[in-house]
């Protein structure tokens, strides 16, 4: 192999390992509700740990109320809850407004550029 066989492939390589990393991140951030468009997630995980091989211990938030649940390979027990303070239910709030900023689906902001567009292009 040449040289330039050699930095051809480490190129090459450099952009799958890039674009991969980003898909992994469009995977995360889409199955956290976080990408313009997707409305919020009512139940977030806040927390797990693992406790053995097939056990966890999770720290969900619903609503106004941090429960913690114990998850097994055959269920699943409430085992504590925890209400909101005022502070944390203000900065859940502010998060959720901030994530659903972009509230319009991207398809329809995109509409609603060609549609100014074409009224543009009409009018002038």
């Amino acid at each position: 192999m040449h040289a330039t066989d050699w930095l051809s492939f480490i190129a090459s390589f450099t952009v799958v390992l890039v674009l991969l990393g980003l898909v992994l991140f469009a995977l995360k951030k889409m199955q956290n509700g976080g990408l313009p468009g997707m409305s919020p997630r009512r139940i977030r995980i806040l927390d797990t740990i693992s406790i053995g091989p097939r056990q966890k211990i999770i720290l969900l938030r619903v609503k106004d109320e941090d429960i913690l649940v114990g998850v097994t390979a055959q269920q699943i027990n409430t085992l504590a809850g925890f209400p909101l303070s005022s502070e944390e239910m203000a900065a859940d709030q502010v998060s959720a407004t901030a994530s659903s900023e972009p509230s319009a689906p991207l398809a329809k902001r995109f509409a609603d550029l060609l549609n100014a567009a074409k009224q543009n292009k009409d009018g002038g």
